[in-house]
């Protein structure tokens, strides 16, 4: 990647910081820090420096908030839990209730609905 493309990213953290970024902007600019050390650093320095700069000028308050990172390998063993649970859950449904017309043919269901 160029340097003048780190610069165009830098303008745009700064941009981000200053709450000046539409939506659109903030979630191309969070797609890039997620694959750009280099970029994804320079936000942190961004936002220690602010902070310093309020603490100096008298907010004791002032704090960076760290932003939660979520591997891609945790991200696919949640996805993974949540498949399997979703069909043991409908495995198990199928067995205790059974499915659409107790396991009947269509015309046996539909027969079975008018009778009763």
């Amino acid at each position: 990647m160029t340097d003048s493309t780190h610069e165009q990213w830098l303008v745009q953290i700064d941009a981000e910081l200053d709450g000046e970024l539409s939506l659109v902007e903030r979630a191309a600019l969070a797609k890039h820090l997620a694959t750009c050390s280099h970029c994804a650093g320079a936000r942190a320095s961004h936002l220690e420096v602010r902070v310093a700069l309020a603490r100096s000028a008298g907010n004791p308050h002032a704090f960076v908030v760290p932003r939660p990172a979520i591997r891609g390998g945790t991200l696919a063993l949640w996805v993974f839990v949540a498949l399997v649970t979703g069909l043991l859950a409908g495995w198990v449904a199928d067995r205790r209730w059974g499915g659409p017309g107790g396991g009947a043919t269509l015309e046996e269901s539909r027969g079975t609905v008018v009778v009763h």
